[in-house]
């Protein structure tokens, strides 16, 4: 990682550590969500088109939820990771529809963040075992993880092509069609038939 990323990266943990119980979530699955996006630009043709789908208002893909099952769907996340930000997105879910009082002592946050599969520090003295400090790690595992992931995915950037060689018309009683490509045919209606 370059050392602007890591201190950039650094700076942002930091403060996650500082969010309240409601703002930690929010803030976290807001740079998953933008790594998400960011992946998607990567991989899509680019042109107004992939901007319409992932920015316009009522973008089809402007949403988290639709951003991780679009990038799981084309291969862009793997199964672990597309569980991980599922979990991450429970969570922040939570948090942001209650209004008021939710903290990381309700059992159903704790169970959430007790699902967590990302790798915990051994030997530390974080407090591993407490749900706020598994939700940071999962926010840091996976951010870390997606950092650089648009400019891995902008190697198999998709392109415009032509699916089909040729698509004219052609009258058979005037001129026969090409050889060795795929055609219909249309008959006249015969009288009586």
């Amino acid at each position: 990682m370059l050392l602007e990323h890591a201190e950039d990266l650094a700076s942002f943990v930091k403060e996650l550590q500082t969010e309240t119980d409601r703002g930690l979530p929010l803030v976290g699955a807001a740079l998953i969500d933008e790594k998400l996006r960011n992946t998607l630009e990567s991989f899509f043709i680019e042109g107004k088109s992939a901007r319409k789908l992932l920015t316009d208002p009522y973008a089809p893909l402007g949403t988290f939820s639709s951003r991780v099952e679009a990038c799981y769907s084309m291969g862009l996340i793997d199964n672990f990771e597309y569980q991980e930000i599922g979990l991450i997105r429970k969570i922040r879910n939570e948090f942001a529809h209650a209004r008021h009082g939710l903290s990381f002592e309700n059992k159903k946050i704790m169970g959430l963040c007790a699902s967590l599969q990302s790798p915990l520090p051994e030997n530390s003295d974080y407090p591993v075992d407490t749900p706020r400090f598994r939700l940071v790690n999962a926010i840091v595992c996976i951010v870390l993880r997606l950092f650089y992931r648009p400019e891995w995915v902008e190697k198999e950037r998709r392109e415009s092509r032509s699916w089909v060689p040729d698509s004219r018309w052609y009258n058979a009683n005037e001129k026969e069609p090409p050889q060795n490509v795929g055609f219909m045919g249309l008959v006249p209606k015969i009288n009586n038939e």
